[in-house]
This record gives structure tokens, C-alpha cells and sequence, in this order.
């Protein structure tokens, strides 16, 4: 049963890890490298919608992957620890996963139709949006993650 809840938790935290990982890599990386590569502002939101189109639901996979391989390890036998700490790390843990899953839907069906919809004057009020937005998600999961470290040591 150890191995398996060991795997489990492997799992977990690596899922969780390439969720932050490919955010971080787009918000610092991606965008940055294509927005000086295109000479306009309309041939990078081009390419972004390129570069996003079927993601929605590779990201919403991954989210239930990660949702499903915490619910797991709540259901595996464990250590016998059951403190109030422990368990708010957990509670804690679990709403700000819902809510970087609800800001990423809410990002994804309210908000990317609008930028690719947008006129040229209103795109960089857009790109600022989803810079704001993408640090949102990015310390979203990691206070997800820091809670999960936390919570195993308590």
C-alpha cells in the first residue's frame, strides 16, 4: 500500500509541477521571445491563438489528473496524523486549486474569445489582462503546492 501511495503522490506533484512549469515557461519565455519576433501586434496574436487552440482541454485534463490523484491520496490509507493543521493545509490546498481551475476556465470561455475578437486598439488591454492573469494562476499553484509540501509535514 506504501508504493502505491507513494506513486500516487509522485504523480501528483509532478502533474502539479508541469501545470506551474509550462505557465511559468509561457508568461516568461513563450511570450516575451514572440512578441519580439512578430514586427506587429496582430501577427503575435496570430500565432498565440495557434499556439492555444486545443489547449483548453489538454490544461483541463491535466487539472483533473492532479484533482483526482489528490483525491487518492486522501482516500489511501496513511500516517495516522489527522491534526487540524493537516487537514487546513489540505482544505486550504483545495480551494486555491479550485480557484486556478475556475480563473483558467473562466480566462479560457469568457476572455480568450474576447481577445481574439478584439480590435488593434483593444489587444494591449487584453495582453495585460492575461499577464495579470497568468501570475494570478502561477502563485495560485504554487500556494497550492507550498500547502501540499507543508501538509505532508505536519
Amino acid at each position: 500500500m506504501q508504493l502505491t501511495r507513494w506513486v500516487i503522490a509522485a504523480a501528483h506533484v509532478l502533474a502539479g509541477g508541469a501545470w506551474f512549469g509550462a505557465m511559468l515557461y509561457s508568461l516568461v519565455v513563450l511570450h516575451p521571445r514572440a512578441r519580439s519576433f512578430f514586427s506587429s501586434s496582430r501577427q503575435f496574436e496570430e500565432f498565440m491563438a495557434h499556439m492555444a487552440a486545443g489547449a483548453r482541454w489538454k490544461v483541463l485534463s491535466g487539472a483533473a489528473f492532479i484533482a483526482l490523484t489528490g483525491i487518492g491520496l486522501l482516500l489511501l490509507p496513511g500516517p495516522a496524523d489527522t491534526s487540524h493543521g493537516k487537514k487546513a493545509c489540505v482544505i486550504a490546498k483545495t480551494a486555491l486549486f479550485a480557484m486556478a481551475v475556475s480563473l483558467f476556465c473562466f480566462t479560457s470561455w469568457r476572455l480568450w474569445p474576447a481577445r481574439t475578437l478584439a480590435s488593434a486598439e483593444e489587444i494591449p488591454k487584453f495582453q495585460r489582462s492575461f499577464r495579470c492573469i497568468a501570475v494570478a494562476l502561477l502563485v495560485l499553484v504554487a500556494l497550492s503546492m507550498v500547502l501540499g509540501v507543508l501538509s505532508s509535514h505536519l
